[in-house]
């Protein structure tokens, strides 16, 4: 696998890309520090009807994101999954386009 030098600078970015694409994957360091790699979407036509959200909770959607956390829809496990937005490695597109995060971008 090889990383272009394709950067993410923002939180959103990061979102954004995913939630542009039906699928994409990415690689982080859970809290235990074991490495994690999860195929995941923002995409809702690809969430099936029993795990879309009922409703949507600013106060603790942006209660997590002061924490460096995102929910993301964990495609293989299907289930919502907390990210830890600062260990976050790297991103690829469904279409094999790799994206590196840079330094410090969750807090842009």
């Amino acid at each position: 696998m090889t990383i272009e030098n394709d950067i993410i600078d923002s939180a959103i970015e990061f979102l954004d890309r995913i939630r542009s694409e039906d699928e994409a994957t990415i690689f982080f360091k859970k809290k235990d520090n074991s490495d994690r790699i999860m195929k995941c979407t923002l995409n809702f036509d690809k969430i099936p009807k029993q795990d879309k959200p009922k409703g949507v909770d600013l106060k603790k959607i942006l209660g997590l994101i002061k924490k460096n956390i995102l929910h993301i829809y964990d495609i293989e496990k299907s289930g919502w999954r907390s990210v830890p937005v600062d260990r976050v490695e790297w991103l690829q597109t469904q279409s094999g386009k790799m994206y590196k995060m840079s330094p410090g971008f969750w807090r842009k």
